[in-house]
């Protein structure tokens, strides 16, 4: 899995040691912290996880299968007897029993292209896991630099605010003495004010950047938060006169996980519809199964006693007597908990049956949902195809633009750099003036301001820049080297 992380631990810079203020957040610590914990990746693993679940079913489906059912209950006025299979008056409790087994001989591979298709597909959440990791350690990256570079513009603010305070002073010292006229210390004065609120504005948006990286990192605002902050100057580049767009593409291809993601469910489509193919087809079963039953009156019959019956027969003697021959006296009597379970074991092991065979499925008609199933497995592989070409030639539009904007950053920030050194040696030559007192004030403080802008804006180009080449590695699939 090629991903931010395989890269970033490597980098020199942004490293997390264990002892250190755990309120200081280096780059490392930001980007694990929001794979861990930002809804759009956990959201994608959850996807990933209920894929692996059918997966795990669709490989099971082709063991035989084993079902156990007990039916127990109580049927009261005519009834089945069940032992006997005939209709009678009682209230009798009855329970049923049955195992039954079944497991699919041959159905056209249909099972083994499931179980492969539910490979693909889980293999291409596990992409769409990586792409949203890569998504969110792109975005916290480019707003950790931007914090980064609020805290840069800070410190460009307090400089000159600095500056503008040691000359305030020193000025009002000679206009003191008479050397100066006042005007230069109101002008001296007013540009301290504009560059107080200038540092206020810069440190305010610090803070408005820390609180939108906090929001990537679904971190509480309240939180105790601070960035380390190494010099952008060594955070390291590739050379952007050494990168061609073409390879970068190339690379890109390779790496990012929304192509494999892509290439993957095209698979898992073809596969898909090769199973339901087989589904059209007749398949072969077996299956066997195991079935007793119990059933017991509430009543019970027994013999309480004996006694004579005139059969209507005469024994052919002089007197003519009846013949009378001994019978049972038949009574009944309520069964209680404890003995109307008697028997229970020989019942269920005389009434035990047993049953085994073969059957075979042919899909006729079933109002064409299975010819319709297998279209849309076909109009499946045709989407996935649409997906591969719009996601690559998107894919090649980015890098290209990419390429371009690191390219045009780079050359920005070299003409911001030149700008610098010429603002620099305009503002020491007017402050030689302004010392000699052949300059006025509001032309110092002009060119001090034209500094200050050069400045802030070779670090915003400096920083754009830095953030373009990452984007370019990003592509080749190096990660964020920070």
């Amino acid at each position: 899995m090629r991903t931010i992380l395989s890269f970033l631990f490597a980098g020199p810079l942004f490293l997390f040691v264990s002892g250190q203020d755990s309120t200081v957040w280096d780059l490392r610590r930001c980007v694990e912290y929001a794979m861990e914990h930002n809804i759009a990746v956990r959201q994608a693993d959850i996807q990933a996880r209920a894929t692996e679940l059918v997966l795990r079913q669709s490989k099971f489906a082709r063991y035989p299968s084993l079902n156990y059912s007990l039916n127990h209950g109580f049927s009261f006025g005519r009834s089945l007897n069940r032992n006997t299979n005939v209709f009678q008056d009682a209230n009798i409790m009855f329970q049923n029993q049955s195992l039954q087994t079944g497991v699919t001989i041959f159905n056209w591979n249909s099972q083994q292209h499931t179980v492969k298709a539910n490979q693909y597909a889980l293999e291409a959440d596990k992409a769409a896991v990586d792409k949203a990791k890569n998504d969110i350690g792109l975005n916290v990256a480019r707003q950790y630099l931007l914090v980064l570079l609020s805290l840069e513009q800070s410190n460009v603010n307090e400089v000159q605010l600095k500056q503008s305070l040691s000359q305030y002073q020193n000025t009002r010292k000679l206009v003191e003495s008479g050397s100066l006229p006042p005007l230069n210390e109101a002008e001296l004065e007013a540009q301290v004010a504009r560059d107080s609120a200038t540092l206020i504005q810069s440190q305010a948006q610090y803070e408005i950047d820390k609180l939108t990286l906090k929001g990537l990192l679904n971190l509480s605002a309240d939180v105790p938060f601070e960035v380390d902050a190494p010099p952008v100057s060594l955070i390291p580049l590739d050379n952007i006169l050494e990168i061609t767009p073409a390879a970068v593409y190339s690379s890109a291809l390779r790496a990012q996980p929304q192509i494999r993601g892509n290439n993957l469910r095209l698979q898992s489509a073809e596969e898909g519809y090769r199973a339901q193919k087989g589904r059209m087809m007749p398949t072969i079963s077996m299956f066997g199964g195991l079935q007793t039953n119990f059933n017991q009156s509430f009543t019970q019959n027994f013999i309480s006693g004996m006694t004579e019956q005139n059969t209507g027969y005469y024994v052919k003697t002089p007197s003519t007597q009846p013949v009378f021959v001994m019978v049972p006296v038949i009574g009944q009597r309520q069964l209680d908990m404890s003995t109307i379970w008697n028997g229970y074991a020989n019942q269920l092991r005389n009434q035990l049956g047993k049953s085994l065979g073969m059957s075979i499925q042919v899909p006729l008609f079933n109002g064409w949902q299975s010819r319709a199933q297998l279209h849309r497995a076909k109009l499946d592989i045709e989407s996935g195809k649409l997906a591969i070409t719009r996601d690559t030639l998107q894919l090649k539009q980015d890098v290209y633009n990419a390429y371009q904007q690191a390219l045009g950053s780079f050359q920005v920030y070299h003409a911001r750099e030149k700008q610098v050194q010429t603002a620099e040696r305009s503002f020491q030559l007017a402050s030689r003036r302004y010392e000699l007192g052949v300059m006025q004030t509001i032309e110092w403080l002009t060119i001090q301001n034209n500094l200050t802008r050069a400045k802030i804006d070779r670090l915003v180009a400096q920083y754009d820049y830095v953030f373009k080449m990452k984007v370019l590695e990003f592509y080749k699939g190096q990660g964020l080297r920070l």
